[in-house]
């Protein structure tokens, strides 16, 4: 009769017919009769005995049946769907393929211990792999200069401690090297070079040992007590719009305004009131001062100079015209004076005439050159003193006449020379230069001189005479000489200011028009 094997739960395991062997499990089960059982019974009972010892796991088995892994020297169960390490962790170089919730496994490569989560392999520890030095975060215990223990946790890296933490600020009793003081909060060591945090701090104390607080903002207003350079060439630029710039090239600094035609306006507080003293204008290029005082000297360079003001005041002594003329006077210099509607007035020196005149013309000061006088115009003032002394006025001679001559009215133009003594018509004295020049424009020199009527003047005397003494026309053409009686009054053309021995013709200093 076939035996029916049971398992412990009451189901059937196998059925074994009479005279067969049954391999359906880890075990060779034998049916009744069946010849040689007795080894086949011996082996089954040793593969009890040892729980299956082998490498592999047995073929066939149950659930609930035990298994002795060689190698991983561990003790399994079958739980049905695979053998699972009864106690201990799984010892293996890579990571089990499956495994249940707790299970540890011992990465027997790197020296690491992994818990499985239910879905994966979980570190437990160490966090350094075998090979790779002491690594992680270790507590420690420091002894201070004071003999107090100091609980800290060093970061360490490949057995080198890169950072500490510490609840307190102290000094190891024993020195530590990168630490001779272990701060409040985290120290970073000093023996590593470059050691460092890297990335993205939100706040800090201090940068490269200065206090935060003493460094400038850049997104606000902010103040410096110390000098702010700038060591670079590249521009400063200022404004939403990088209007302004300040550039330095080289040994010249440019202040800039890029916008079209922008202007750069220097302001002052003038006694409370916001001023502008100095206006650059972009759109004609142009400086617009509101008050310059120049200390040192002033050049204009270009073809007109404006002064548009109600008083212009000179401080200086001289003022110097047409400072850039050749050596030799080729033109006129002076002042014009714009009169709107009428006709303007100068007053010059007339290069061609060789004197100082006023004058209209109509000139605008545009030119330069000789001016254009359209007439004289007349001198109203009073004078209270003069380099000449005489008072002289231009008449036609019949000949040409020089200073000192004794004229009288007659010949064939207005004056002539006297040609005798005690000319009763005598006249007056060609004057050398004229303090006072009556009738300016009627001629030259060498037509129309200039005869002194009244005043100081050099005249050509003959023989002796003293001073004081009255003098009169002689025999010799336009000389004067010393009077002697008789004479009247009309035959004196003046009075010696000096005496002369000299019998010669001379040149004596009289005054004209006293007699």
């Amino acid at each position: 009769m076939a035996y029916t094997i049971n398992k412990t739960d009451g189901t059937v395991l196998a059925t074994i017919a009479d005279g067969t062997l049954d391999t359906s499990t880890s075990l060779q089960l034998i049916g009744k009769n069946y010849a040689g059982y007795g080894e086949i019974l011996n082996e089954n009972t040793v593969k009890l005995l040892e729980n299956f010892a082998n490498s592999s796991s047995p073929t066939n088995p149950v659930t609930g049946q035990m298994f002795y892994n060689t190698g991983t020297a561990q003790v399994e169960v079958y739980n049905g769907t695979a053998f699972k390490a009864v106690s201990g962790a799984i010892i293996s170089a890579t990571s089990p393929t499956t495994g249940s919730q707790g299970d540890l496994w011992y990465d027997s490569v790197n020296g690491q211990v992994y818990v499985y989560s239910g879905t994966a392999w979980v570190l437990v520890g160490p966090q350094a792999t075998a090979g790779s030095g002491t690594s992680g975060a270790i507590v420690k215990s420091i002894t201070d200069t004071t003999g107090t223990d100091r609980i800290v946790t060093q970061l360490v890296v490949s057995d080198s401690i890169v950072a500490m933490a510490s609840a307190v600020e102290f000094t190891p009793q024993i020195a530590i090297s990168g630490f001779a003081t272990i701060k409040k909060g985290i120290t970073l060591g000093t023996q590593i070079t470059s050691n460092k945090f890297q990335g993205t701090a939100s706040d800090s104390d201090a940068l490269g040992g200065i206090v935060a607080a003493n460094f400038l903002r850049s997104d606000a207003s902010d103040t410096t007590t110390g000098t702010l350079t700038i060591a670079s060439d590249s521009p400063l630029i200022m404004g939403a719009d990088s209007d302004f710039t300040v550039t330095q090239s080289g040994a010249n600094t440019t202040l800039k305004n890029v916008t079209t035609d922008g202007n750069v306006i220097f302001n002052v507080n003038d006694g409370g009131v916001d001023t502008a003293v100095l206006t650059l204008t972009g759109s004609d290029a142009s400086a617009t001062v509101t008050n310059l005082t120049i200390s040192g000297n002033l050049t204009v360079s270009g073809t007109t100079s404006t002064i548009n003001s109600t008083n212009m005041v000179v401080e200086d002594p001289l003022m110097i015209l047409n400072k850039n003329a050749a050596s030799i006077g080729d033109r006129d210099i002076g002042l014009v004076f714009e009169r709107g509607i009428n006709q303007n007035v100068a007053f010059i020196w007339d290069e061609s005439a060789d004197e100082f005149a006023l004058v209209l013309t109509n000139e605008d000061g545009t030119t330069a050159g000789n001016i254009s006088i359209v007439s004289y115009a007349t001198l109203h003032a009073t004078s209270t003193a003069a380099q000449y002394s005489d008072l002289a006025e231009r008449y036609e001679a019949d000949s040409s006449m020089e200073p000192g001559d004794v004229v009288k009215i007659g010949g064939e133009k207005e004056i002539t020379k006297t040609t005798e003594a005690n000319d009763s018509d005598v006249f007056g004295v060609i004057s050398t230069d004229p303090a006072y020049k009556m009738n300016a424009d009627a001629g030259q020199d060498a037509t129309h001189p200039y005869v002194a009527l009244s005043g100081r003047v050099p005249c050509k005397v003959v023989g002796a005479v003293t001073k004081g003494q009255r003098l009169v026309s002689s025999d010799t053409d336009g000389v004067a000489k010393a009077a002697s009686a008789p004479y009247t009054t009309q035959e004196v053309v003046g009075r010696a200011l000096e005496s002369s021995t000299d019998e010669n013709l001379k040149i004596v200093e009289i005054v004209v028009g006293k007699n």
